[in-house]
Parts: C-alpha cells; structure tokens; sequence
C-alpha cells in the first residue's frame, strides 16, 4: 500500500481502546434515544424511537471507504504498564495495526428478564462488524488533531431462533405473552480516535464521547493471553443498570511476534442491558425487565475464514457487508 502514511509513536501519544467500544455498540447500536410514554411501547411509537437512534446511514459512500489506512509505526514491545504500549497491544489483538480490514463475526443469545418474574431466552443473535483504521482526510475532517485515527464500522446483525439457531420473522415475548417482529441491525458509523487520549462518534456524539483514560488488564493463560475491556455506558440515566465486559483471547507467542500482525482472536462478551432500549421486543421505558447478552465471536481478517453460521445468512442477504 503505497499510498498508506504511518503514525509514529510521537503522534500517537494514547489512543482510547476503540475495538472495545465499537463491539459494544454492535450490541447496543440499535438503542433508542430516549423512549416516550410509559407501559408497553405502541409500534408507531417504537418507529419514531428507533428514528431516534440516529443510525440512518447503511453504508459508507466508496470515497470514504477508499481512504488511506493507518499503519502503527513504533515499538512492538509493548509494555501494558505504560499507555501507548497497553492501547497498541489492545489494538493488535482486537484490531489490527497495519492497515488491513477486521472482521468481528459472532453469534449470542439474548436472556429476557423482567422484574420479580423467571426470565427466559428471547432470541439468538448473529453479527458481523466490518472495521478499516484509516488517515483522517483533511477535507472531511478539517478540525481533526495531527495524529488522530479514523474508524469505519459497518455492523450488520439478524435476530435468530434462540434453540434452533435459524433466521426468524418474529419471537415470542414471553413476558408480554405476544409475538414481536424482529429488525435487523444494519448501519454504517464513523469514529475519530484523538491523539492524547478520547474519541467521538462522528455520527452520534452525544452517545459516545468520552475522555476517560485507563489501563485494559491481561492474564497470561498457558500459551496464552487475554485481555479484559469494560463497557464505556458508565453515565447517570435511564439506560442504567448497563453492564458489559469483554475477553479477547490470542496465541501469546503470535501476539510478540512482530512478524505476525493479523492474528486470530478469540472473543467471549456478557451485557446487561435495560429491554427497553430495544424498541422492537414491546416493552417501555419505565419497565425494569433486562437483557442479559452471550455472546461467542472470533476477530479475524480473511473474509473466507468467516464462520458458515454468519457467512450463510448474513453476507448471503448483505453480500456488500464485507
């Protein structure tokens, strides 16, 4: 890639851990901005919410998704103790550092849980994130910071059955006793990675925006690493209680070989999520039934590679996804 600029370590002075919070959003991005009314959410209610997610874009225009890649160019050994190294051996296991594409694929099964009442399964789940780090352009991002990192995300999820694993057109809502539609979950989203710690939505900045600088922790587990990321949905609201971590798993001996950068990854995440910021299952805002996601994924960078569960229903609707 010829035309790829790098970021040296000067520039790069502490990236936040945008691998995290991009999953994340793959899980909650279909979220309502706020949900009006009370009880259970009537459809045209559940329409106008959804609206209010802000998640109208499907698809990058091909001049965006053309951009420059960002390559990492400094010392891969890293140290977990000192900023720069935690953030960039947590971009390597979750990402990759030298500009190629990533693909999170991964399936789950979603727990609803309502207040005083046995929860049960509501549905499986499959998802697909498309990511590409690239150079900011400094036509669409003129305020940009030298040395700030762009991501693309493409994220496209389909609800499931959640015993037979099978594409459906609804589930039963156990809680409400009623049948609900299910929505896909197809968007487009760009992200700005400051050089001094921080990151935004550019789409949504209100939702994501945040300054909060931490040190992710690892474990070394046999021939072995893991590192842990907690979920960024620590603000006072309505949407709490919301709880989230994540484990990304690799080969120990891969992840220190500079020679080896696109590394399969293992990913495992549990959420706790209020059901209401769902806007499709039917129940309002002042509910206090839960979501408990499970979700198994693998990080990995050959789109062949991806697992038939995803690739068979997901890239067969939306080939374009990758």
């Amino acid at each position: 890639m010829s035309d790829t600029k790098n970021t040296t370590v000067e520039e790069v002075t502490d990236l936040p851990g945008i691998e995290r919070r991009t999953l994340l959003k793959g899980m909650g991005s279909v979220v309502a901005a706020g949900l009006v009314g009370s009880g259970l959410a009537a459809p045209r209610e559940a329409s106008a919410q959804q609206a209010q997610s802000g998640l109208s874009n499907r698809s990058f225009s091909q001049e965006a998704l053309n951009g420059k890649p960002w390559v990492y160019e400094g010392d891969h050994n890293f140290d977990f103790d000192d900023p720069l190294g935690n953030r960039m051996a947590s971009m390597k296991i979750t990402n990759n550092l030298v500009g190629e594409k990533t693909y999170v694929a991964m399936f789950s099964r979603v727990l609803l849980g309502p207040q005083g009442k046995p929860g049960a399964p509501l549905h499986g789940h499959i998802g697909l994130w498309t990511w590409q780090l690239q150079e900011p352009d400094p036509e669409e991002f003129p305020d940009a910071e030298p040395g700030s990192i762009v991501q693309r995300a493409l994220f496209t999820g389909m609800i499931l059955d959640p015993f037979t694993y099978k594409p459906v057109d609804s589930v039963k809502n156990h809680y409400t006793g009623k049948e609900v539609e299910v929505k896909d979950s197809v968007f487009a989203e760009t992200y700005v990675l400051k050089p001094k710690g921080g990151h935004e939505s550019v789409d949504r900045p209100e939702f994501m925006s945040t300054k909060r600088k931490s040190l992710n922790p690892h474990v070394i587990w046999g021939d072995e690493i893991s590192i842990y990321l907690a979920g960024i949905f620590q603000n006072e609201g309505p949407n709490q209680p919301r709880m989230d971590s994540s484990v990304w798993t690799t080969n120990y001996a891969d992840f220190r070989n500079p020679d080896k950068q696109l590394n399969r990854t293992d990913y495992n995440f549990a959420g706790l999520m209020r059901a209401w910021e769902r806007p499709w299952i039917g129940i309002g805002k002042d509910d206090g039934a839960q979501l408990l996601w499970n979700v198994k994924g693998t990080k990995l960078h050959d789109p062949e590679q991806i697992p038939s569960l995803v690739a068979d229903h997901i890239l067969k609707k939306y080939p374009d996804r990758i």
